[in-house]
């Protein structure tokens, strides 16, 4: 996925600090695809509504960062 048009570093280095990792960490996680961005909560809620197995914060620009919780 390519996610380098969606992020700024700014929200990279904000969001690390919400799941404890460094930014290069989270940048795996996104590669990896443990961790997902989206451009609104309208798109967040489009994949993931009925799912209650995710870690997600919103920044206050609308974005949405979800993580897959490990059970």
């Amino acid at each position: 996925m390519d996610f380098s048009e969606k992020i700024h570093i700014g929200e990279l280095i904000a969001v690390s600090n919400v799941y404890g990792l460094t930014p290069y960490t989270l940048l795996l996680e996104l590669e990896k695809g443990t961790i997902e961005v989206f451009l609104s909560i309208n798109e967040f809620n489009g994949k993931y509504s009925d799912t209650t197995d995710l870690d997600w914060c919103q920044l206050n620009n609308g974005k949405v960062f979800s993580k897959k919780l490990n059970h």
